[in-house]
Formats: C-alpha cells, sequence, structure tokens
C-alpha cells in the first residue's frame, strides 16, 4: 500500500462527509515489523485501511483510534505486539508509539429553497468555509448569478433531494422554502437525517403549526426540540439581507460553541468579577 493510496481512500472518505482517524507510528521500540511514518486509516466503524504488523495489533490500533474519536482530540498511544502471536520480528515482542489524528469534512450547508434568503445567505457563508448547496425545484428562480460563485445548485424536489445528499454531522441545513407545506415536508426529510442543525424559517405561530403535525405524525418531541426554529438570533431582522445576517450570526455562534450575549455585557460580567476578586 504506497502513501498516495493511503491519502486517496482520505480524501474519499472525507469527500462522503466521514470523521477518519490516521495513525502513524511515531517511534518503536524492540523488533518491530513497521517502520517510522508507516501510517493506517481507521474509519468511524473501526474498520482499517493500511496494517502495522497483523490482525492483533491492527486491531489494537483500531480501539484505540476509535477511542480518540469520541474524545475527539489527538494523542498518542503505546500498542504492544505480542511475539507469541507472530506479529513482532523478534522473539522479545515490540512496542510502537502510535499518534493519533482526526481529520474532519469541510462542513456542508445544505440550504433548502432558493428565494432572497437563500440568495443572501449564500453570500454571507460563502467565506465560511463552507461547501454550499441550494437544492430547489424551480429552475427558473435557482440561477447559478443570483448565488456565490462557490454555491453547487441542485434542482429537485426538495424533500428528496435532501434526504439523496445524506446529511451527516458535519452538514448543516438550513430550511427557507416558499411554504408551510414544503417547509414541512423538509423538515420532515432533515429529521431523518444525522445533520449536525437544522434551522427553518417561520413565525412562531407557523412552527408551531408544523411542530404539532409533525407530532402527530409520530415524530417524538425531543427530536423536534432540537431544530431552530424560528431559525436565527433575534436582530429584530426584517429584509432578506437582515434575515440572512440573523441566521448566519446563529450558525457562527454555534459552530465557535458561543453564547450570543453582547460582548459589552461579557465585559460588564468580567469587570464585576475582577472587581470582585479583589475586595
Amino acid at each position: 500500500m504506497g502513501t498516495i493510496t493511503i491519502y486517496n481512500e482520505i480524501q474519499n472518505a472525507l469527500a462522503h462527509g466521514e470523521k477518519v482517524v490516521i495513525a502513524t507510528v511515531v517511534k518503536t521500540m524492540g523488533a518491530a515489523p513497521c517502520p517510522i511514518g508507516s501510517k493506517a486509516l481507521v474509519h468511524m466503524d473501526g474498520s482499517m485501511y493500511g496494517s502495522f504488523a497483523g490482525p492483533q495489533t491492527d486491531g489494537k490500533v483500531a480501539q484505540e483510534a476509535l477511542k480518540i474519536l469520541q474524545a475527539g482530540q489527538p494523542a498518542s498511544a503505546h500498542i504492544h505486539l505480542d511475539a507469541d502471536k507472530g506479529e513482532a520480528v523478534g522473539s522479545c515482542g515490540a512496542t510502537l508509539e502510535v499518534f493519533f489524528e482526526i481529520l474532519r469534512p469541510e462542513p456542508r450547508l445544505i440550504i433548502a429553497g432558493a428565494g432572497y434568503v437563500a440568495q443572501a445567505l449564500s453570500h454571507l457563508t460563502a467565506r465560511l468555509d463552507f461547501r454550499i448547496i441550494v437544492v430547489d425545484d424551480r429552475r427558473d428562480l435557482a440561477e447559478a448569478k443570483a448565488f456565490d460563485p462557490q454555491v453547487t445548485i441542485n434542482f429537485g424536489d426538495i424533500p428528496g433531494t435532501i434526504r439523496t445528499l445524506e446529511p451527516d454531522e458535519a452538514s448543516w441545513i438550513v430550511i427557507v422554502t416558499r411554504g408551510h407545506n414544503l417547509d414541512k415536508d423538509a423538515l420532515r426529510a432533515a429529521l431523518a437525517t444525522r445533520a449536525a442543525y437544522i434551522g427553518m424559517i417561520g413565525s412562531p405561530s407557523k412552527v408551531k403549526r408544523i411542530f404539532r403535525e409533525l407530532l402527530d405524525e409520530g415524530i417524538p418531541q425531543e427530536r423536534l426540540a432540537q431544530v431552530h426554529a424560528p431559525i436565527g438570533l433575534d436582530l429584530g431582522a426584517e429584509t432578506p439581507d437582515e434575515i440572512a445576517l440573523s441566521i448566519a450570526a446563529e450558525i457562527i455562534m454555534l459552530r465557535k460553541n458561543a453564547s450570543g450575549a453582547p460582548l459589552k455585557t461579557m465585559h460588564h460580567l468580567l469587570t464585576e468579577t475582577l472587581r470582585d476578586g479583589a475586595s
């Protein structure tokens, strides 16, 4: 297995929205069967592309990689090779120091609807490291010139296209279609995915009505509670550009795990804390 081949495998996994772990041998002790710099790719299901020794050792590597993946932070670990299993070169066994690095796919922003809010949002988020996909069934409205050049436009049935795109943990879905029923259908499709974020435009009364209808269909209340609706932060937004700004602000806030509180308020709280600590 060559270096180019494993990098092709990495690119393929990331292109499909999968987080992966790259395991690299950074130090060897004893009669190790693989040199420093050897790499292997561990998928989310524990399957491994590449090998450091044999099934026993590779199983330990994969198990450790899944722990790293769950923790969410890169780390090193020592993997012992038992000579009795025939996976070390000599009779005394060996130990590998392996560095585990998590690679995450570039997040996707899937915008359901191609109206004015969608157009404004695509321009605002085009520089926020998203792969932006706009979905609509109206070819005459979803013209490429109305969107940022980096945007991919998918024509077709909106709920069906959302399902076809298979949103995952690296996907964010914004629902801004042209009507109540289509919003509901798009939301139903989105809720069946693993999207990291689902937001839907609409007044509180419209959102409440759609939620009630989906509850009656059997969608759990806990799942609906995860939907950001009405979408966006309270900026008093009225125009499409202002609404798009409120949506983009909420997305940034959530991506950064921020509070959304005014910085002035945060400054006052810090000043009061320092003052109390000095007294």
